[in-house]
């Protein structure tokens, strides 16, 4: 089977592959195991087929349940549903008191965005959807079954849940913000750009410097979640390893699972 970044379907909004970025050792992730996008309520009978046939095993819906309700997920009758919501925060805005140092004097501007971002790493109720995140990945272990993971935009909580995952990979943090940027790339091409120009430009590393120059403010949001990292848990893997819990045993699997 083909692949592209950019799956090619009918009425996907945002979907995309996590296969074949690089790691900073040289290997590279799968095709066809990570999918990440946005609402899947407006998939066709040919999408499904299309999905049925890439092997998409769960589909891991981060909305809340009332909009999972008013825009119910079209998935593959194989497919194994889960909704489990990144909203709302828990904590109250309690920050922890390093996390409150670090918000203050990072926060310039006081963006509310990169706030947002911020709790979505270390408030108590999202860590749980990231910790049943990465148990659904190490229990897919068939090859060529796909874990997908959604919002309604395919953008901030999938783009959370992404940067985790390939952080887990060791993928470089370049890539992991590219990534990201493709998300606005992918929009503000719909209008400007056939299907066929958008998979065949992201395809290329093309689409997300095209746009680069409007994408400044909301690569901010992610160098906040490294700063997350980096200022309070010594770094991605220590962040995962404190506060999602992964063992090394775990990492070393998800390799194992998901790089060539």
């Amino acid at each position: 089977m083909e692949h592209n970044r950019v799956l090619r379907l009918e009425h996907g909004i945002n979907f995309r592959e996590l296969g074949g970025y690089e790691t900073t050792g040289g290997q590279t992730i799968k095709w066809q195991k990570l999918l990440r996008c946005g609402g899947m309520s407006l998939l066709s009978r040919q999408d499904l087929a299309y999905l049925r046939d890439y092997g998409l095993r769960y589909d891991i819906d981060l909305r809340q349940a009332s909009e999972a309700k008013m825009a119910p997920d079209h998935y593959p009758k194989q497919t194994q549903y889960m909704n489990t919501s990144v909203y709302p925060f828990t904590d109250n805005r309690r920050f922890d008191r390093r996390l409150k140092r670090l918000i203050k004097r990072i926060m310039v501007d006081d963006s509310f965005d990169a706030q947002t971002y911020a709790q979505m790493i270390t408030d108590s109720h999202p860590v749980k959807v990231w910790q049943n995140l990465f148990a659904t990945l190490l229990a897919n272990d068939q090859p060529d079954e796909s874990v997908l993971f959604h919002c309604a935009a395919g953008k901030d909580r999938t783009g959370v849940a992404a940067t985790l995952i390939m952080t887990a990979l060791d993928i470089p943090r370049e890539t992991i913000i590219k990534d990201y940027l493709l998300t606005n790339a992918v929009f503000m091409a719909a209008d400007q750009l056939d299907n066929n120009s958008i998979i065949t430009e992201a395809n290329n590393g093309d689409l997300a410097s095209h746009f680069n120059s409007a994408l400044d403010v909301e690569a901010d949001n992610l160098k906040m979640v490294f700063r997350v990292f980096d200022d309070l848990y010594g770094g991605g893997i220590g962040y995962l390893r404190e506060v999602i819990g992964l063992s090394v045993a775990d990492i070393n699997l998800l390799k194992q699972l998901y790089l060539d």
